[in-house]
């Protein structure tokens, strides 16, 4: 593994946006989903993504911009995507439905005409400072089948609440429909690992653990039908209910062999939708009460006995909030297949320097 600090990391990856031609704001946010992730152990939807991303805006596939003129008429609204990478119309939409919810008690706001968002996390967590709780999904390319099918239908809609917890750490769900996140399974391709049984089946339907096998083929949905009837509900919120298209629609990310995607991969405008929502907890009347409530139910679990095999009990999100509150001070460690997934593309694509070259003395093996 190789530790880079956060600092050294955003700035590679903020002048890498610039380069792009992202305004000094949207490369700030940009960069900021990407580390973020990193820091939370979610690598999946980290600086792994910065070549993919980046190339969308190189190569003309996403708009450099979006602007939204907030004309409130209600709690719900829907934002237009414009074709560009989902993370700049979703911060607009969870900072509109963090705004609407302080005025009317809850806020909805569905974005059409997007694509990917980043980790779902990143805007339900915004909800936290306003002493609300934040809600979102999204849908995307089809990647997984139905359940009992072998075609991919649906994208894996991943979904994410924050929801603050007093003196404890807030509780923070993030997670796909799916039993992997494809990102996660571009990883372990690129190290030439084996997935687990039941993670994905081959293009023809059959079970594998070859990782580029599953790029080419489906994912599968977690806990069986109970996650692909999850993934039907997300799909219906993300895309009917906003104006977006199905994950059909959007049609599959992988269009040739899995080595393409996996290094040359380009961010493509989706024409997905997300919904954010945010609550107001002080509209129930007890907004100090309910995180006081939250913070003993959360006491409870965790010093609750383990059993056999385990040594700690974790609430949904606490061990990204703990991992990022440790690398903030020693650094995030990268496989040496991403670290030069990105120096190749700044060096071959953009002309940026290596990623070394920002981190003095602190680049460490």
């Amino acid at each position: 593994m190789i530790t880079v600090s956060a600092e050294a990391l955003r700035k590679f990856a903020y002048d890498a946006f610039m380069k792009v031609g992202l305004n000094k704001a949207n490369s700030s946010l940009v960069s900021d989903v990407l580390i973020d992730a990193d820091l939370r152990g979610v690598h999946s939807h980290g600086v792994q993504n910065l070549p993919r991303w980046a190339r969308g805006f190189l190569k003309g596939h996403l708009e450099l911009e979006v602007t939204h003129e907030d004309i409130d008429e209600g709690p719900i609204t829907v934002i237009d995507g414009k074709g560009s990478l989902g993370v700049l119309a979703s911060d607009i939409a969870m900072d509109t439905a963090i705004k609407r919810a302080k005025k009317y008690g809850i806020g909805i706001v569905g974005v059409k005409n997007s694509s990917h968002f980043g980790p779902a996390a990143y805007y339900t967590m915004k909800a936290l400072h306003h002493h609300q709780i934040g809600f979102c999904t999204t849908n995307g390319p089809a990647v997984m089948a139905p359940w009992g099918g072998k075609d991919a239908l649906l994208s894996n809609n991943p979904f994410s609440y924050a929801i603050p917890a007093g003196d404890e750490p807030p509780i923070v769900l993030d997670m796909a429909c799916s039993v992997s996140a494809r990102g996660r399974i571009r990883m372990l391709a690129r190290e030439n690992e084996t997935l687990p049984v039941g993670w994905a089946i081959t293009k023809d339907g059959e079970p594998t653990t070859d990782p580029r096998e599953a790029v080419e083929g489906t994912v599968l949905p977690f806990g069986g039908y109970k996650g692909y009837g999850i993934a039907v509900i997300n799909e219906i919120l993300s895309a009917a209910l906003t104006g977006a298209l199905f994950s059909f629609e959007v049609g599959g990310i992988s269009k040739g062999p899995a080595e393409s995607e996996l290094q040359n991969h380009e961010q493509a405008a989706w024409g997905c939708g997300h919904v954010f929502g945010a609550i107001d907890i002080n509209r129930f009347g007890n907004g100090g009460n309910f995180q006081n409530r939250v913070a003993y139910l959360s006491r409870t679990l965790r010093e609750s006995p383990t059993a056999k095999g385990h040594e700690r009990i974790y609430l949904p999100g606490e061990i990204e909030f703990e991992l990022k509150k440790k690398r903030e001070v020693d650094g995030i460690p990268l496989k040496p297949t991403t670290v030069s997934l990105i120096n190749t593309f700044a060096r071959d694509e953009i002309g940026l320097m290596a990623l070394e070259s920002y981190c003095s003395n602190e680049f460490n093996t």
